[in-house]
């Protein structure tokens, strides 16, 4: 008669300790790191993204519903609104620190915060960076009209770089319909190349 195979009691697998200067533990934590590195630049994407939402319902809830293309010099006054959006805010702030009696200085946090992005802007558009969204065409103008204000469609919003120059000379080079229906055929073709050589 067979002998029935024998059971291990009490005996439970533990995982081997690794030795913290093995090539094991050097790759663990390589992971850990690359992990962290991961997370990092997704909240700083995330965050990018939510201010630049921010920004475009900015100028979505000011553009005139009347006209049905815009030009650089149209904005000229939207940047400069813009670019004062947080008079009232500083105004309020010197309201509170002149009417108390308290030592310190109560929300310079704040006003720091305030008068570094009022001048990271106008660096920006003194550099020709300033981002706009491109309603200088009536198709991208539709679009933009129709984004309800999810972040996740952000990204399918096209972008102008705006500067100084265009605001004050009135500037409309390039964005005539004409200009806009070439750049708009030239999209198309190039898209459809990739499926012609398929």
């Amino acid at each position: 008669m067979p002998k029935a195979p024998k059971t291990k009691l009490g005996k439970v697998r533990t995982e081997k300790v690794i030795h913290p200067n093995s090539r094991k533990a050097a790759y663990l934590a390589g992971q850990v790191n690359r992990n962290e590195r991961v997370q990092i630049s997704k909240q700083a994407s995330s965050l990018k993204l939510e201010v630049l939402a921010e920004k475009l319902l900015w100028f979505k809830e000011r553009l005139d519903p009347e006209k049905k293309v815009f030009t650089k010099s149209d904005f000229g006054s939207l940047v400069q609104e813009y670019l004062q959006r947080f008079d009232s805010e500083l105004e309020q702030i010197d309201i509170v620190r002149s009417v108390g009696k308290r030592q310190g200085n109560p929300h310079s946090s704040r006003e720091n915060a305030v008068k570094l992005t009022i001048e990271r802007e106008k660096r920006q558009i003194d550099e020709g960076s300033f981002e706009v969204p491109h309603v200088f065409n009536a198709k991208n103008l539709a679009f933009f009209r129709a984004w309800n204000g999810e972040i996740k469609y952000v990204k399918n919003i096209k972008l102008s770089k705006i500067s100084s120059k265009d605001l004050e000379k009135g500037s409309t080079e390039g964005f005539s319909e004409e200009n806009e229906e070439m750049e708009d055929e030239e999209e198309e073709n190039v898209k459809e190349k990739p499926e012609s050589a398929t």
